[in-house]
């Protein structure tokens, strides 16, 4: 009987982040059911009463960075952001992985740079509490603040995923599925 290989540090770290991310891919979620109900809401009352609700466009603005934000972490680690998969079929599991860090790598730095500027941002936002006019002041300094974070939590799952495939190739790890 073969016994269960050992778990080494990057898939320990790796799953205690995941159910960080879960925990912040269910605030995505019900920010998305919250959307659906408020535009439903207002779009009958629109159309039955003739008298829109105040607020549901800004709210859903404010709504949509929480759901795209808190869930993009979430979504790499389960693989769920748009891939190529025609060329990568076709390439060894070593070659795939080199590939995989090259675009991990890329991305990342993107993000970096992308959770730095808005970051700047967020902090001028938050000294002047920002708010968006429309048909009711909503504040949106808190908001902008979660595109770093987001950034971050993203950044995260990236030196995880570099990590895991460095261990692959290294033959420390099995050939993950993704």
């Amino acid at each position: 009987m073969e016994r269960p290989r050992k778990r080494i540090l990057v898939e320990r770290l790796a799953d205690r982040y995941r159910v960080f991310c879960t925990y912040t891919a269910v605030v995505a979620a019900v920010t998305i059911a919250l959307m659906i109900l408020s535009t439903t809401m207002d779009a009958t009352a629109r159309y039955l009463l003739n008298n829109p609700i105040p607020g549901v466009f800004e709210l859903n603005e404010v709504l949509l960075v929480i759901c795209v934000y808190m869930g993009m972490a979430w979504t790499q680690i389960e693989r769920g952001h748009i891939r190529v998969m025609a060329f990568l079929m076709r390439v060894s599991d070593r070659t795939e992985t080199k590939f995989n860090i090259l675009a991990w790598v890329v991305t990342f730095i993107f993000l970096f740079i992308l959770a730095y500027q808005s970051a700047i941002g967020a902090w001028e936002s938050f000294q002047i509490r920002e708010f968006r006019w429309g048909s009711v002041q909503m504040p949106i300094w808190w908001a902008k603040a979660l595109v770093p974070i987001g950034c971050w939590m993203m950044n995260i799952q990236l030196i995880f995923d570099i990590w895991k495939d460095i261990e692959f190739l290294r033959g420390r790890l099995p050939k993950r599925m993704g």
